[in-house]
């Protein structure tokens, strides 16, 4: 493994208790023996700090988890990496531009008297954390649990920690399933995972009252394509026969 052989080399924060770096290596390697990753603050004299890396997910990724005492918004890490006790990658991260928030925690969704279904979360964020109490945005997605490719996905751009969810947008007699992710906009490197999914069943079906809402709009549009094809019927009628 030379440094060229190190690649996508990576490192994201949830600004809150851990730091992670993960790089792709060209073939299988026991990480925590191979590699060794060292960091140390660029701006204080402190000794380096080791990290210890793990086999991630793939066979072919390693990761390596920082755990600082603190986050702060000048806060920078000098990182070296060694395979085998030779540099193979130096780089420097600032934790504040790469955060990658925890995704939203506790959905719930309940149905509410006009029959849509509100769904509400919770931040992943306790109020001694840097992020808590930040500008943050939201998207809503939802699909059939059996169709999980028909996904709706919905912006929310204002602070709300719920989202009502309009029966008549779904198909009556299904499963669905919701989820959220957020971004904090003073730290938007990085959207969140999708939270875990919350059920609901729809059970909606077409009321008289949505039948005549579709009908009036769709009846105007009749009566205006027709009122014109007789105006120009008319106004052909009159040139031929003049």
């Amino acid at each position: 493994v030379a440094a060229g052989h190190v690649q996508d080399f990576a490192c994201f924060t949830d600004y809150d208790q851990e730091l992670v770096c993960d790089w792709k290596v060209p073939a299988q390697h026991d990480c925590s023996r191979d590699f060794l990753l060292y960091y140390k603050s660029e701006f204080l004299s402190l000794p380096n700090r080791l990290c210890v890396p793990e086999n991630g997910k793939g066979s072919l990724t390693c990761t390596c988890t920082i755990r600082p005492k603190y986050f702060v918004s000048g806060l920078t890490y000098i990182l070296a990496l060694q395979f085998n006790g030779s540099d193979v990658w130096n780089c420097s991260v600032t934790p504040a531009l790469v955060v990658k928030p925890r995704a939203p925690k506790n959905l719930a969704i309940e149905k509410i008297e006009n029959g849509n279904f509100n769904l509400s979360w919770e931040e992943s964020y306790s109020p001694s954390s840097m992020l808590f109490g930040q500008p943050v945005i939201y998207e809503v997605k939802y699909w059939r649990k059996q169709h999980p490719a028909e996904v709706s996905v919905k912006a929310i751009n204002y602070q709300a920690k719920s989202f009502e969810i309009t029966a008549s947008s779904l198909r009556g007699g299904y499963d669905y399933v919701a989820s959220v992710r957020c971004n904090y906009t003073d730290y938007p490197a990085y959207w969140s995972e999708w939270s875990k999914g919350v059920e609901f069943h729809c059970d909606y079906r077409v009321t008289a009252e949505d039948v005549l809402q579709m009908a009036v709009p769709v009846s105007c549009i009749l009566i205006m394509a027709v009122s014109v094809t007789c105006y120009f019927c008319f106004t052909k009628y009159v040139s031929y026969c003049s």
